[in-house]
């Protein structure tokens, strides 16, 4: 029995992880006004609610424990606070959930001489959201490098991939090298997108909610979950599509990523390998559906932190899949064949718009009996199976 590869560990792991937090998660606030035992309290270590019971989790008790330390306090503006995040809070934790449990997180990322230094120079609003970029930058190279190394290793370390490349060609380590240092450039400009996610959110512009009680319960949960998505794989489908079809987006912002237009220069490392906007333009729709669709925050978080693992996957030019998910498979087509597969996690949207290629065999093997091939693109509802769409 063949080992299971890294695309099933990599589905089980994050769907299992990601369905875990959302139910724990959602019960450590529905639960919050309680003083009863949950299992979110073993979890996260929940602590007791502030007075009032009135602070979602993570609470306000995390602000207190911060003020035990005297050595967080420092003086900004005439007012001495406690910490960096009682400023950027106004010690009002109760006043927008969302800024609070950011400024929780950032706590545990961001060194605390640093986040007081960020609030002294840019003031107590974008100074929070100062503190925010440098926390998704720390945490984009951590997924970007993790990631990488998890599917560098199952792909050309693994003894299986003396099977992989027996008959194609690996990925020159030059090849490799230069996807790192574009990744590495263009994170800087890219994590920009999840900042400007949370300052609108924050902020009140999108019909994002923190608590389930603010959408009704967990059905209408469900409902507003599954359209958001929906809605947003249709947006990066026309706004990949668009990135080609529009010529001078495709020569002055997409085609940076796609020089790698081989299988031999396709690995997991390529995944954010991109002019910065390029990567921003595609993700854009997760913050352009907000103000459309109802979307519970942690969801809409842990549904970009997947993007970036996901994108790692189907750059790895590997034949691990299960239809009709937009697998590596498909994606390499695209990259191939430029006019294909402009999906980002399912098949649907180019089903349905005819732009969806299968390839059959491995997409790797260019030469010889075993190469690849590529059924006729199907007519699909709304295109001609051709990239184009039908009038």
């Amino acid at each position: 029995m063949n080992p299971p590869s890294p695309s099933y560990i990599l589905m089980i792991s994050v769907l299992f992880i990601f369905c875990i937090v959302t139910v724990v998660y959602a019960s450590a606030l529905n639960n919050n006004s309680s003083s009863s035992s949950t299992f979110a309290d073993v979890l996260f270590v929940h602590e007791q609610p502030n007075a009032g019971g009135d602070v979602p989790w993570p609470g306000g008790a995390w602000l207190r424990r911060m003020a035990n330390d005297p050595a967080n306090s420092f003086t900004y503006g005439g007012h001495t606070y406690h910490s960096a995040y009682e400023a950027v809070l106004h010690n009002d934790p109760a006043s927008n959930p969302v800024k609070n449990f950011n400024a929780y997180i950032n706590s545990f990322v961001v060194p605390h001489n640093i986040a007081i230094r960020m609030v002294e120079i840019f003031g107590t609003f974008w100074g929070h959201h100062v503190i925010s970029y440098l926390r998704n930058f720390i945490a984009g190279c951590i997924v970007y490098y993790g990631t990488g190394a998890f599917f560098h290793y199952h792909c050309y370390i693994h003894p299986r991939s003396k099977e992989i490349f027996k008959d194609r060609k690996r990925p020159s380590n030059e090849i490799i090298l230069d996807q790192i240092k574009l990744a590495q450039a263009s994170l800087f400009i890219y994590v920009l997108l999840p900042a400007i996610s949370e300052y609108v959110i924050e902020e009140g512009y999108t019909k994002c909610y923190y608590t389930m009680e603010e959408i009704g319960g967990f059905l209408p949960y469900l409902i507003c979950t599954l359209v958001y998505f929906v809605l947003v794989e249709i947006g990066i489908y026309w706004m990949h599509r668009t990135l080609h079809t529009n010529k001078f987006m495709y020569k002055y912002i997409h085609m940076t990523h796609h020089k790698y237009s081989r299988p031999d220069t396709l690995t997991p490392w390529a995944s954010i390998a991109f002019n910065p906007i390029d990567g921003m333009l595609q993700a854009c729709p997760y913050v352009l559906c907000l103000p459309i669709v109802p979307c519970h925050y942690l969801t809409h978080t842990a549904m970009i932190f997947f993007t970036a693992i996901w994108a790692t996957y189907i750059h790895d030019s590997m034949d691990w899949n299960i239809d009709p998910i937009m697998g590596s498979k498909y994606h390499t087509v695209h990259h191939t064949h430029y006019i294909y597969n402009y999906g980002q996690i399912f098949t649907f949207c180019d089903r349905i718009w005819g732009t969806l290629r299968v390839p059959v065999g491995k997409t790797g093997v260019l030469e010889g009996p075993n190469r690849v091939k590529l059924l006729p693109a199907q007519k699909g509802l709304f295109g001609n199976g051709r990239g184009k769409v039908m009038t």
